[in-house]
């Protein structure tokens, strides 16, 4: 099976295209900011890099998130647009756990994305081929996270934590309290790689291309500004886009 993968998520963007579970190659730009303008030459590069067209390819994959809302909507509607037009199938993945996958050694792994002011996009895995979810995917102040993390580790049997992704450095001498080993993550395994979200992909189920949808995880400011104009409650995420 031909997958091919995007990741633009977070400033980092990664395209990739892999055979099942072998990643024939992956491209990846750090710090660009312009996904919009990069994602479509990369993906053409890849597929002309390998004698291959959009229709060769048998499932597209996209991290759905957390993530910039920006960043996400601009892979996300890629992989749907290619999808729906071609009638393949569509995958989303997320980025936490594509974080986690790149963590080979046993370990509790804590996923994490810098939301500012001490908080966190974040998620605890069990790393593995498909890392498994313990704690669940959320927005967390570092507070709650570390409850989360103290919880978990009281509970089960955990040799080690590798902290994974962006910011969590900041909060060093939080997590010496905790009182198991810990290390980070290492510059490769701090960013999302398209490669890993292809693998996790291949036995992922595929989802009607329509229904592919960011996964925020927490408001945007324009649906509060919209709950607080209209008094309505918030609603799926598909109720807010104007059909034209």
């Amino acid at each position: 099976m031909k997958i091919l993968s995007v990741s633009t998520a977070t400033n980092h963007l990664s395209v990739a295209l892999n055979d099942d579970q072998q990643i024939i190659v992956e491209k990846n730009e750090r710090d660009e900011r312009n996904h919009s303008e990069h994602l479509d030459p990369l993906i053409a590069e890849i597929l002309k890099e390998n004698n291959l067209s959009l229709k060769d390819i048998d499932r597209f994959a996209v991290a759905i998130g957390p993530g910039s809302y920006t960043g996400l909507r601009i892979g996300i509607t890629t992989v749907k647009m290619f999808a729906s037009i071609l009638n393949k199938e569509g995958v989303g993945i997320s980025t936490l756990q594509a974080l986690a996958k790149g963590v080979k050694e046993d370990a509790l792994v804590i996923t994490a994305l810098d939301a500012r002011n001490d908080n966190y996009f974040a998620a605890g895995y069990l790393s593995g081929a498909v890392p498994e979810n313990v704690i669940p995917d959320g927005h967390y102040n570092i507070d709650v996270l570390l409850k989360a993390i103290q919880e978990y580790t009281a509970n089960n049997k955990v040799k080690k934590i590798i902290l994974v992704g962006s910011g969590l450095e900041k909060q060093d001498d939080k997590f010496k309290a905790l009182n198991v080993p810990y290390e980070y993550g290492t510059d490769q395994q701090n960013v999302i790689h398209a490669g890993l979200i292809g693998q996790l992909a291949e036995n992922a189920t595929p989802v009607d291309p329509d229904k592919l949808l960011p996964r925020y995880l927490r408001r945007t400011q324009a649906e509060v500004d919209w709950h607080k104009k209209t008094g309505k409650p918030f609603e799926p995420d598909s109720h807010y886009v104007e059909e034209v």
